[in-house]
C-alpha cells in the first residue's frame, strides 16, 4: 500500500483494507483511545519527530517569543499540527485560545497559500519536509518543537491480531535488520537516497539520519 496520511491509514485498518501500518504516534493513540478496532503493537521509530516552527520570510517574526497571540495554521483539527501548536503553547505557558489561535488551512500547499495571503502567521510541520521551502526563501524557521514521545508506532487491526499475530511478528522481525542497514548508511547509500527522493541536500540528509533512531520492535517505548 502506498504512503497515506494518518487518518487514511486508520480508516484502512478499521475497514480491513490493510492489516498493519506505520503511523504517527499521536494519531494512532488518538484513534485507539476512542475505541477504534486497532492496537499499538510496537515502536517503529523511537526518536522524536522534529516539528519546525515556520513563518513567512520578511514577516518581521524572528523568534518564538514573537508568535504569542499570532495565528497558527493547522492542517485540520486534531491533526499533528494542531496538537503540536498546543504543545508549544503549553511549553511557553500561553493561553491556548488567546495566545495561539488556530486556522484550518488543509494541506502544506494550503499553508503556503494562507501564509502568502497573511491569513496565518505560523505553521508547524516536520522540519525536513519543509526544508526546500525555507531554502527557497519563501519561509523562515524560527525554532523547532520535538515531540515528547517516539514518532512512529506499529499498529495492527484487532482482526489481524486475532487471525495473523504470527505473521505480524514475522514482518517486524524481518524489517528490523533492514532498518539497521538503512541507519548504517554504508557507502552513503542512505543519505544519497534520502537526498534524491526528498528534496534535501546531502548535509540535511545526514542531519536527518543522525537524529533518527529506529526500534522496529514489538514494544512501546
Amino acid at each position: 500500500m502506498e504512503p497515506k496520511g494518518t487518518g487514511a491509514m486508520a480508516q484502512a485498518l478499521e475497514c480491513g483494507k490493510v492489516d498493519m501500518a506505520v503511523m504517527l504516534a499521536e494519531g494512532a493513540v488518538a484513534r485507539a483511545a476512542v475505541g477504534a478496532p486497532i492496537k499499538v503493537v510496537g515502536t517503529y521509530v523511537k526518536s522524536p519527530l522534529r516539528w519546525g516552527i515556520h513563518v513567512r520570510n520578511g514577516s518581521g517574526l524572528t523568534s518564538v517569543v514573537d508568535l504569542k497571540g499570532k495565528m497558527f495554521g493547522v492542517s485540520r483539527m486534531l491533526s499533528g499540527s494542531h496538537l503540536m501548536a498546543h504543545v508549544l503553547a503549553h511549553q511557553r505557558g500561553w493561553d491556548l485560545q488567546r495566545d495561539a489561535p488556530l486556522k484550518v488551512v488543509g494541506t502544506l500547499d494550503g499553508a503556503r497559500e494562507a501564509m502568502g495571503r497573511g491569513e496565518i502567521d505560523a505553521w508547524l510541520w516536520e522540519k525536513f519536509t519543509t526544508k526546500h521551502i525555507v531554502d527557497s526563501g519563501e519561509w523562515d524557521i524560527v525554532g523547532e518543537v520535538p515531540t515528547p514521545w517516539p514518532c512512529f508506532l506499529l499498529v495492527a487491526s484487532d482482526a489481524a491480531l486475532a487471525e495473523r499475530a504470527k505473521e505480524i511478528q514475522t514482518v517486524v522481525e524481518v524489517t528490523h535488520p533492514v532498518c539497521e542497514e538503512f541507519k548504517a548508511n554504508s557507502g552513503g547509500l542512505t543519505t544519497s537516497y534520502v537526498s534524491e527522493h526528498h528534496a534535501l541536500g546531502e548535509e540535511d540528509a545526514s542531519e536527518w539520519l543522525r537524529g533518527t533512531e529506529w526500534a522496529c520492535a514489538l514494544e512501546v517505548q
